[in-house]
């Protein structure tokens, strides 16, 4: 009985197979395997079940469709003499900045000068009622000139008393008395010309002129107001903006192994806004500070820009770019190409037979949009930039010349 059951289920195969074509499709690990027989040909010589097990779909059989190109972007890698940056946060200040103060007590008459205005040395800026202090000189002056009128006189009567006295007809009291009278008009001579040059000062502290050349703030304080020395109060503010300086802050540890020393020096810096692209100016590095932010473990550069075209501004912060050394034959390529990987960064490279592989990489600083590579890489290698995504090891590549033209085109097969 069990020998004809097998012949019954052998027979059902026999004949299931010769009826048609029949298709399996396995997936195993991800990846579609394909096996087919062609209708008529499951058992073409003996009808049996072991012919058609000959022609049963082999596991692991690749599919066609696999071997597809994959489109991508690539750039190849690129051999020169690169920079190296010391990276650091800075803070714009103004070259020169001052506030303007009165030094004397008054009602300002006017303000000679428009807000935002650029102002030299010696320009008028707040003009302080000056009547007071020019009273006060003229009272001065005044003073001056009549003990110069008495010492003149004092000293013909001492002149005279002298002959006199040579002559045994005055006596040398009186002439004595004459002598200390000039003495006396010499030092209120003295002291007229200090009272004079103090008053000279108050009249010039009135009128408030610019001390540099720079451009003029808002003002906080409006014509017409009286104003106090002793309130020590700020009427406006001037800045020099060329040059400008920038303090920036970087770890004193990459200070130290890049074999930068205390004191002055002569360090290339560039200065990028905050998104670290957009280049704002050049300038060079003047002075290492002589302290370490104990904090933080930071220390500071200060570094001078001519800032011709304005784009630096006291306030600002911006993205400083200290180059320390010129790594000569160096190799780039650009960030897009660096994939992150849980070992490490890594970059698909694109073969001479068109196949991409896998190649780990160091990475040894990114600037802007571009990588500099310390090794993994050779020069005029391939690497793709664009359509990582559905990049296995060996899959052939297609190279597109630019995203622009094929966007749509990538993320559809991606």
């Amino acid at each position: 009985m069990g020998f004809m059951r097998a012949r019954v289920v052998l027979l059902i195969i026999a004949l299931t197979l010769g009826a048609g074509g029949a298709t399996h499709l396995w997936n195993m690990g991800g990846r579609t395997l394909v096996g087919w027989v062609e209708r008529g040909q499951a058992a073409t010589t003996k009808d049996s079940p072991q012919a058609a097990l000959t022609t049963w779909p082999r596991p692991f059989e690749e599919n066609p469709t696999d071997k597809k190109a994959v489109p991508v972007v690539a750039a190849m890698v690129h051999q020169g003499d690169v920079p190296i940056y010391l990276s650091g946060l800075g803070t714009v200040q103004a070259y020169y900045a001052v506030d303007l103060k009165a030094q004397v007590d008054g009602v300002i008459l006017k303000m000679p000068f428009e807000e935002g205005q650029d102002v030299k040395v010696g320009d008028p800026i707040v003009i302080i009622d000056p009547q007071t202090y020019q009273a006060r000189l003229e009272h001065a002056q005044a003073q001056k000139a009549r003990a110069t009128a008495q010492l003149e006189n004092a000293k013909t009567n001492l002149w005279r008393d002298e002959e006199l006295l040579k002559q045994n007809v005055s006596s040398q009291k009186q002439t004595d008395q004459q002598r200390m009278l000039v003495g006396q008009y010499t030092a209120d001579i003295a002291q007229y010309d200090a009272d004079i040059k103090y008053a000279q000062a108050q009249l010039d502290y009135s009128t408030i002129r610019s001390p540099i050349n720079g451009r003029i703030g808002i003002r906080k304080v409006d014509p017409g107001n009286l104003v106090r020395a002793a309130d020590n109060a700020t009427l406006v503010t001037i800045v020099q903006l060329q040059p400008i300086s920038v303090i920036i802050t970087v770890p004193a540890k990459e200070l130290a192994q890049n074999d930068i020393s205390l004191g002055l020096t002569d360090l290339p810096v560039i200065a990028y806004s905050e998104n670290g692209i957009t280049p704002l100016g050049r300038g060079q590095v003047k002075t290492v500070n002589n302290t370490v932010d104990q904090t933080t473990g930071t220390i500071k550069l200060k570094a001078n820009f001519n800032n011709e075209q304005y784009k630096l501004w006291p306030g600002d912060f911006v993205d400083c770019k200290v180059i320390v050394e010129t790594s000569r034959n160096g190799l780039t390529v650009p960030t897009a190409a660096i994939r992150h990987g849980p070992r490490g960064d890594f970059v698909w490279v694109i073969q001479p037979d068109s196949t991409v592989a896998v190649r780990p990489v160091r990475v040894r600083q990114t600037v802007g949009g571009t990588a500099v590579i310390k090794f993994g890489l050779g020069p005029n290698e391939k690497v793709v930039i664009d359509g990582h995504a559905r990049l296995l090891p060996g899959n052939p590549v297609e190279i597109i010349s630019a995203k622009s033209d094929h966007e749509s085109r990538i993320s559809s097969t991606e």
